[in-house]
C-alpha cells in the first residue's frame, strides 16, 4: 500500500518521538546505585538499636502490609545497615577518607548497599540478604514476593533517573542529593555515536555556560545557558544547512509562477499527459531559477540526530537536573509538571514555558505557508484547479500534524527542552525573515 504524504509524515514524527528517546544513558551502575541509596538509605533514627525506615522504605513496607505479604523484621533491616556501614568504611578507607563522621561516610559511600563485585547491581544487597538469612529466624527476613517488589519498586524509581551527564564529579539532583563522577567524551563515545558527536558536547555546553553565569536567583544561570547553548546549536545548524535554506525560501517565492502552471494543468491529477507535461516545466522553473527541491532532504538529514542529540542532553545533564528555575526542575517533563500540580508552585512556570513553546512554533511553522498564500492571491485564477488544490490541501495537513504532534511531544519533554524549542522557534522566525528579505532583495 502506497503512504500519502501526510502519511509519510506521520510515520516519520512517530518514529522520530521513539527514537528522541533512545539515546543511551550516560548513568554507570555508581551512579544508579547511589541513585537507589537516596532513595532507600534504610534507618533514620540516631539510636543504632531504633529502627526507623526512610521514606522510601516506608512506602515499600506499605504497599507490602497492603498487599498481603509479610514484612521482614526490624532486626533484619538493622542488620543490613550494620553491614551497609562496614562496607561503606572500607571503601572510605580505600579512598583515604577514613576521617570522615559516620553520617559522611554513609552520605558518600551507603551506595555499595546496592552495587557488588564488578559493579554488578545488587551484588553486596543480595549476598548480604543471604548471610543474614543464616543469623535470623527465617520469618524476619524477606520471603520471595516481598524481595520482588522491594527491588522491582527501587529498580523503577532509580531506571526514570537518566541525569547523569557531568564533566565534573560532584553533589547532584533536585536536592544535590546524588554524588556522580565526572564523564569524559571518550566514555561518551563508548556508549554510541550520536552520543559522542552530539549528546556530550551539547551538556558539556550547558554545564560551562552553567558555571560562567552564576547567578544569585535560583536557576537563572540555567536558562541563560540553554540560550547560549541553543544560539550555539541553532547557528552550526543554520551554516550547515544554509543554502538548502535559501532554496527553500527561493520555492517559497516562486509560488506564483507555480500556481499559474498548475491552473495551466488543471487535471493533472487524473490527466498523466497533463502531469507529466506540469513536472517538466515545474522542474524547469526550478533549474531556471537555481533551485533544487531535494536539498530539503539535507535540512531534515542534520536536523534530525541533533534534535535527537539535544533532547537526551537536555534529559541526561546532571546541572539542569539540579535546583530549579522558578520552582521548577528543569529535568521534569512539562506535561508531568502541569498534570500533577495544577495551580500550584512549578505549575505556573511549566505552563508559560508549555504556552510560549507551542505559540513560537505554530508562528514558525506558519510564517512560510502564510507567505506563500500571500504570494499566490497574486495570481489570477482563471481555471479552478484540483491539482492545486490538492497540493494546497496536504500543505495543510501536513503542517496539522506537525503542530499536533509538537504539542503531543511538547507534554513529554524536559522543560529545558521546552525553553530550548521556544529560543529555537524564535531563530527560525529571524531565519525566515532574514533569508526572505536576502532573496526578496535579489528578485
Amino acid at each position: 500500500m502506497k503512504l500519502t504524504k501526510p502519511q509519510k509524515l506521520m510515520v516519520f514524527l512517530g518514529g522520530l518521538f521513539i527514537l528522541s528517546s533512545c539515546t543511551a544513558s550516560f548513568c554507570s551502575t555508581q551512579d544508579i546505585s547511589r541513585v537507589m541509596y537516596a532513595y532507600e538509605s534504610g534507618n533514620t533514627s540516631e539510636d543504632p538499636n531504633v529502627f526507623i525506615p526512610n521514606t522510601g522504605l516506608q512506602g515499600i513496607l506499605d504497599e507490602a502490609e497492603s498487599s498481603g505479604f509479610d514484612t521482614p523484621s526490624d532486626a533484619f533491616w538493622l542488620a543490613l545497615d550494620a553491614k551497609v556501614f562496614e562496607a561503606a568504611s572500607a571503601a572510605a578507607t580505600a579512598n583515604n577518607e577514613s576521617n570522615l563522621d559516620d553520617q559522611a561516610i554513609l552520605a558518600n559511600y551507603g551506595y555499595v548497599k546496592f552495587l557488588g563485585t564488578n559493579s554488578v547491581l545488587w551484588g553486596n544487597f543480595n549476598r548480604w540478604v543471604n548471610e543474614i538469612k543464616l543469623e535470623l529466624p527465617l520469618n524476619e527476613t524477606p520471603n520471595l514476593d516481598f524481595t520482588n517488589l522491594y527491588k522491582t519498586t527501587i529498580d523503577q524509581f532509580a531506571s526514570q533517573y537518566r541525569s547523569c551527564i557531568t564533566t565534573t564529579t560532584g553533589n547532584y539532583g533536585p536536592n544535590g542529593e546524588y554524588l556522580f563522577e565526572g564523564k569524559t567524551w571518550a566514555e561518551a563515545f563508548n556508549r554510541g555515536l550520536i552520543e559522542g558527536l552530539f549528546v556530550y558536547p551539547v551538556a558539556f555546553l550547558v554545564e560551562f555556560f552553567n558555571n560562567l553565569f552564576v547567578s544569585d536567583i535560583s536557576g537563572l544561570s540555567q536558562v541563560l545557558a540553554i540560550l547560549v547553548t541553543t544560539v550555539i546549536v541553532r547557528g552550526l545548524m543554520i551554516a550547515v544547512t544554509f543554502k538548502s535554506t535559501l532554496a527553500s525560501q527561493k520555492m517559497s517565492l516562486l509560488q506564483p509562477e507555480i500556481a499559474k502552471l498548475q491552473n495551466k494543468y488543471p487535471n493533472a491529477n487524473t490527466n498523466q499527459y497533463e502531469k507529466q507535461r506540469m513536472a517538466q516545466e515545474q522542474w524547469a522553473i526550478y533549474q531556471k531559477h537555481g533551485v533544487n527541491p531535494f536539498n530539503q532532504i539535507l535540512i531534515a538529514f542534520v536536523q534530525f540526530p541533533v534534535f535527537i542529540a539535544v533532547w537526551g542532553a537536555m534529559t541526561g545533564s546532571a546541572v539542569l537536573a539540579t535546583g530549579s528555575f522558578l520552582g521548577l526542575n528543569l529535568s521534569s517533563p512539562l506535561g508531568g509538571v502541569i498534570t500533577s500540580s495544577w495551580f500550584q508552585g512549578p505549575w505556573w512556570t511549566a505552563t508559560v514555558i508549555f504556552v510560549l513553546m507551542t505559540a513560537a512554533q505554530f508562528i514558525a511553522m506558519k510564517l512560510p505557508m502564510w507567505f506563500q498564500k500571500a504570494a499566490q492571491k497574486k495570481v489570477a485564477h482563471t481555471v479552478k484547479s484540483s491539482a492545486a488544490q490538492q497540493s494546497q490541501s496536504q500543505a495543510n495537513m501536513v503542517s496539522n500534524v506537525m503542530f499536533i504532534m509538537i504539542i503531543v511531544m511538547g507534554f513529554s519533554l524536559p522543560s529545558a527542552m521546552g525553553v530550548y524549542w521556544f529560543i529555537g522557534a524564535l531563530i527560525s522566525l529571524a531565519q525566515t525573515l532574514l533569508t526572505r528579505r536576502l532573496i526578496g532583495g535579489k528578485k
